[in-house]
C-alpha cells in the first residue's frame, strides 16, 4: 500500500509515469470511486446535494470519457487502464489539497482564488505529463489536449449545472 500511496505522489509531484502503476482493474474502479468521492467533497457550490452529486459524476465521467477519446484516437487501448488510474489518482491528490478551502478554511477570498488557480494549473500540468507518457506525443501538443479537454468538459458542465446566483 505504501508503495502504491508513493507511485501516486510521484505522479503528482511530476517525477512519476502512469506506467509505472499497476494494470489492474481493481485499482482502476478503487481510484475512480475515490475521485468521485472527493469531487463530492470539494464541489460545495451547490445547495443540493442531488446536484451536487450529478456534477461530480459528471465531473468525473468527463474526465474518463475525453482521455478515452485521445486514446482511441491515438489507437492505445492498452494504455487506457494505468492512464486513468493515474489520472484518476492526480484528481484525488489535488483534491484533497483543495478540500480545507471547500470547508471555508481558506487563506482569504485573494489568497483561496490563487491557491485555486495554482492548483488548476498544477493538475493540467499532471494530466499534461501523464497524456505525453501515455500516447506519446510531443509535450506541446499533450498541453494542447488537455487544455481542451479541460475546457470542453468545463463546458459541459457549466451548461448542465448552471452556476448558483450570488
Amino acid at each position: 500500500m505504501r508503495a502504491l500511496l508513493k507511485l501516486f505522489l510521484d505522479i503528482g509531484f511530476l517525477v512519476g509515469r502512469p506506467q509505472d502503476l499497476p494494470a489492474s482493474r481493481a485499482l482502476l474502479a478503487l481510484v475512480a470511486a475515490l475521485a468521485l468521492a472527493t469531487n463530492y467533497a470539494v464541489d460545495t457550490g451547490f445547495s443540493h446535494n442531488i446536484q451536487r452529486l450529478g456534477f461530480a459524476t459528471t465531473q468525473t465521467t468527463l474526465l474518463g470519457l475525453w482521455v478515452a477519446a485521445f486514446i482511441a484516437i491515438r489507437r492505445l487501448w492498452v494504455r487506457y487502464g494505468q492512464t486513468m488510474t493515474a489520472i484518476y489518482g492526480s484528481n484525488v491528490l489535488i483534491n484533497l489539497v483543495t478540500w480545507p478551502l471547500s470547508l471555508g478554511h481558506g487563506f482569504g477570498a485573494l489568497g483561496s482564488e490563487v491557491l485555486a488557480i495554482v492548483l488548476a494549473v498544477w493538475f493540467t500540468a499532471i494530466v499534461t505529463k501523464i497524456l505525453w507518457h501515455a500516447l506519446e506525443l510531443p509535450l506541446p501538443l499533450s498541453a494542447l489536449m488537455t487544455l481542451t479537454g479541460i475546457f470542453v468538459s468545463g463546458w459541459i458542465l457549466i451548461t448542465l449545472f448552471p452556476l448558483p446566483k450570488s
